[in-house]
């Protein structure tokens, strides 16, 4: 069966900057697609910096820290949305997306008839303190719920079109053909607290130390020890969006005593500290 989703469109708009769209970092439960219309714009994404162009469409998932810049006349149209059931998240992390694809007109007539449904919901300012904070997103998403049941229908239909334009040229993040590797994966996943260690997951898998770190890297991309850590991180970004506020008590319970230097692993994979992050998502 197709995925079902619950999206609330917390705000929709149109905006020309001039020079003025420059914030970061910036790291929210929520999702952005941009369909850019003149001038042009920078956004960092891990170290990678992107140019954002007329004609085209843009997606930045949810929990994907970023940096905006732009020099210049910008105009984009911008979506905000956000996925209750949370089902989203968990296709962002199995499936590698492009940042940009060109935009056809049945994408501009899909953002038009948006604007057209939702006429009302543009962003109080530019700046992400503005919108990017729990009572601004309670807000949105009541508003959102006035709607009627059959626009908020359209509504879904509408953002899962766009996204299904992303999707069309995904490919799965991890495509482990190698089932020692995958069996490895499983492992870690049952217990993110206290996963197995690198030379237990190399003696399960047969191999040597060093040999098994190379084909785990050859596989997923990451040494098992990074892969480990980004895998607690996102799940203590989960925790903190749904509801766990104590930075101690989420790196306690993903296996991390010393707290400090939990702060600092998930500022070196998020580039925001837990606070920053809780502040943002609370």
């Amino acid at each position: 069966m197709p995925p079902t989703f619950d999206f609330a469109l917390l705000n929709l708009g149109y905006v020309l900057h001039h020079g003025d769209w420059n914030f970061g970092p910036i790291c929210s439960s929520f999702s952005r697609i941009y369909l850019v219309t003149k001038g042009e714009a920078e956004v960092t994404i891990s170290g990678k910096r992107h140019t954002l162009s007329p004609g085209h469409l843009y997606l930045i998932p949810s929990f994907v820290t970023h940096y905006d810049a732009c020099e210049a006349d910008f105009g984009h149209y911008y979506l905000h949305f956000a996925d209750r059931s949370l089902r989203i998240i968990d296709f962002y992390r199995q499936y590698e997306l492009p940042f940009q694809i060109d935009a056809s007109s049945a994408d501009s007539s899909v953002v038009e008839r948006l604007m057209t449904l939702c006429p009302e919901i543009p962003l109080p300012s530019p700046h992400p303190k503005a919108y990017d904070n729990s009572p601004s997103q309670v807000v949105a998403t009541r508003r959102f719920q006035t709607l009627s049941l059959g626009i908020r229908m359209e509504v879904n239909g509408l953002l899962l079109q766009l996204l299904s334009r992303f999707f069309a040229l995904t490919r799965l993040r991890h495509d482990v053909s190698d089932k020692r590797i995958a069996n490895a994966l499983y492992a870690i996943g049952q217990d993110l607290a206290h996963p197995p260690s690198v030379s237990e997951l190399a003696a399960t898998a047969g191999l040597g130390k060093d040999r098994f770190i190379r084909l785990f890297r050859n596989q997923t991309g990451h040494t098992p020890t990074d892969y480990i850590i980004r895998q607690r991180i996102h799940q203590a970004q989960m925790c903190f969006v749904g509801g766990q506020r104590s930075v101690k008590e989420v790196a306690l319970a993903l296996g991390y005593e010393n707290i400090s230097y939990f702060g600092h692993l998930f500022k070196r994979v998020t580039d925001v500290s837990p606070l920053e992050f809780i502040r943002q998502n609370e």
